[in-house]
């Protein structure tokens, strides 16, 4: 009488068959996830409607980096671009989350918000609309300031735009 397969050998046949099978399903292509009459894009200056000024440059500036390091897209001038973005810095809100015994600020959040859309160049139509918000932070005793905080915002802001761009039109 031949021993009986240990547990372990007949484990690791049934992983090998779900393996084999699994493969034969994956395929790889070749492809990114813009859309190919869509990924030549031009950036225009964002507007800003708050009373905190330039902090539209310094979104429009993210963005552009963003872009440039986003395998797949491709920066653009007006003329030979497929869709343009643009935006609008709607409102920027500060609030306290922690005072010390004498009400002094300890940590302090600033919210901005965004409105984005995205058209074809060609024919004006919108393609995304999409209203944006992200949260930078700053803690005052280590040297951290209002700066610190919307820097930390825009930058989140900027990844979240371009990745409006990935989203199927």
């Amino acid at each position: 009488m031949s021993p009986a397969p240990s547990s372990s050998r007949t484990a690791a046949a049934a992983l090998g068959g779900v393996l084999a099978l699994t493969i034969g399903c994956v395929s790889l292509h070749q492809g990114g996830i813009y859309r190919k009459d869509l990924d030549e894009v031009f950036v225009a200056y964002f507007d800003n409607e708050t009373f905190y000024r330039d902090l539209q440059f310094q979104l429009t500036e993210q963005v552009v980096s963003e872009i440039l390091s986003s395998p797949g897209l491709r920066l653009s001038s007006k003329e030979d671009a497929e869709v343009v973005l643009t935006g609008s810095l709607l409102d920027v809100r500060q609030r306290v989350l922690a005072e010390d015994s004498s009400q002094q600020p300890l940590l302090t959040s600033v919210t901005l918000t965004v409105d984005v859309r995205v058209a074809d160049i060609k024919t004006g139509e919108v393609l995304r609309n999409k209203r944006l918000s992200q949260v930078g932070d700053f803690v005052s005793s280590q040297g951290e300031d209002l700066t610190t905080a919307e820097t930390e915002a825009i930058t989140y802001l900027a990844r979240d735009i371009v990745r409006v761009l990935e989203e199927d039109f």
